[in-house]
C-alpha cells in the first residue's frame, strides 16, 4: 500500500490484497491519465493485512468509502493520507535518510513505513478469514467523516455542472484530473458570460469583447 499525497481525492485498493468488508452503493468514475476509457468503480469499506517492521504479527488496517480497482495487472492501492490524518492519524513522510521518521502513528503508537527511493508503502496481503479473527485491527479512515463527505460530494455532483454543453467528466480531463469540486469552482469563477455591456451607447466603440 502506497502512501501517495498525490494520487487523487480518494483512495483506491486493488481486490488482491483487500478482503471486501461491505459495498457503500456509491461508485466513481475513473478514466487513466490521457485515457478517454473509463471505468465506473465500486466504493467500498475493506480490510487488508499490513507487516510492520518491528511487530512479531502483521495487523489489520481498514479503510471506508475506498475505491476498489478489479485488475489482476494492478498491484498497489494507494492511500491518501490527508483522508487519515483527519480521523486523528499522524504521519512524518521524510524518509529516515534524509532526516524523518517515515512512519503513521495512531493513538501513540507508530507504525514505520518502508521507502524505496521512489515511494513510501507498507507491504500488505489480503487476510484469511481466520487472521481477521485474530489479529489487531486499526481504522485509517472513520466511517462516519467518509460517509459525510460522500453525501456532500453527491450533492454538489447533483448540480451536474457543464459549460456550452460539455460534462463534468471532460472538463476534468481537461483539467490534469482535478478534483470534481475544484473543477466546478473553477468553472463557476471562469465563466461569467455578459450578453450586454455595461454602457451600451453611440460614445462607445461599437466593438466588444466578451469575458
Amino acid at each position: 500500500m502506497v502512501v501517495d499525497t498525490g494520487g487523487g481525492e480518494y483512495s483506491t485498493i486493488t481486490d488482491r490484497a483487500w478482503h471486501i468488508l461491505s459495498n457503500t452503493n456509491h461508485s466513481s468514475l475513473m478514466s487513466g491519465y490521457q485515457s478517454e476509457h473509463e471505468q465506473v468503480l465500486s466504493v467500498v469499506n475493506a480490510v487488508t493485512k499490513a507487516y510492520i517492521e518491528g511487530r512479531d504479527e502483521p495487523v489489520l488496517f481498514v479503510m471506508h468509502y475506498t475505491t476498489l480497482v478489479v485488475d489482476k495487472n494492478e498491484k498497489e492501492s494507494l492511500h491518501v493520507p490527508f483522508q487519515s490524518m483527519r480521523h486523528g492519524i499522524k504521519f512524518d513522510l521524510t524518509p529516515k535518510t534524509h532526516g524523518g521518521k517515515c512512519n503513521m502513528t495512531i493513538e501513540q503508537e507508530d507504525f514505520p513505513s518502508k521507502f524505496n527511493g521512489e515511494k513510501i508503502f507498507f507491504n500488505i496481503e489480503k487476510p484469511t478469514q481466520e487472521e481477521l479473527d485474530c489479529y489487531d485491527c486499526y481504522e485509517l479512515t472513520s466511517e462516519a467523516e467518509m460517509s459525510k463527505t460522500w453525501e456532500q460530494r453527491l450533492c454538489r455532483k447533483s448540480k451536474k455542472t457543464t459549460h456550452e454543453g460539455i460534462p463534468l467528466a471532460e472538463w476534468r480531463r481537461r483539467l490534469a484530473l482535478a478534483p470534481a469540486d475544484i473543477v466546478e469552482k473553477t468553472l463557476e469563477n471562469t465563466t461569467q458570460h455578459y450578453m450586454t455591456v455595461d454602457c451600451e451607447n453611440r460614445t462607445n466603440m461599437r466593438q466588444h469583447y466578451q469575458s
